[in-house]
């Protein structure tokens, strides 16, 4: 087996582990997502998905972030729990992907030649804002990374990255469990943000 499989196997089974506990809203996440993150730097730049390279260093940098959010931020005052945002705010967030989608795709396409850079560029987009909602406990965090994550399916087998398809796949099934299991616990001490 050579590196390059090693090392996405190794990626796959962190980002599992990571999805698994970010589930159970454990801090200890955030270890195997700095890591495996890591890796797919690496991997993605070969594979020539500019945005998800980008995506995946964001990775590293939010799995710090999230890690120090989990551990000690707070949201008025008390311990960050669970919340959900307002329709307001997930406009907001959806414009702001497409936004960021059109642009990054058109600088993956001119600057990179980026494999497929509209489909990156939305994954990459909805992925940041995907990420800051886990960071901060917003609820449907797990919706949106079910949408994204049935396009990554796409994007990463048409690249010939075929384990990485089928995490994905995974993914969108944790995804779903995830979302459920998040809501049970929501819904007893139900928070939304306001603009």
């Amino acid at each position: 087996m050579e590196l390059s499989s090693i090392l996405e196997y190794s990626a796959i089974i962190l980002a599992l582990i990571y999805v698994i506990l970010a589930a159970k809203e454990s801090v200890w996440c955030w270890y195997p997502a700095f890591i495996s993150s890591g890796i797919y730097v690496y991997l993605t730049y070969s594979a020539n998905l500019i945005g998800e390279s980008f995506i995946s260093l964001f990775y590293v940098a939010m799995a710090v972030y999230g890690w120090w959010q989990w551990s000690f931020g707070k949201r008025k005052d008390e311990n960050l729990k669970l919340a959900e945002w307002t329709s307001t705010y997930h406009v907001r967030a959806i414009l702001l992907g497409f936004i960021l989608a059109g642009s990054l795709g058109k600088g993956f396409e001119l600057m990179f030649n980026s494999a497929m850079p509209y489909l990156d560029a939305f994954t990459t987009s909805f992925s940041l804002i995907a990420t800051f909602m886990v960071t901060r406990k917003i609820l449907s965090n797990w919706i949106y990374w079910i949408v994204i994550d049935a396009f990554n399916i796409y994007l990463y087998w048409s690249r010939g990255l075929e384990p990485t398809a089928g995490l994905y796949f995974l993914y969108t099934i944790l995804a779903v469990v995830g979302f459920i299991s998040w809501y049970k616990e929501w819904k007893i001490d139900r928070r939304f943000l306001h603009a």
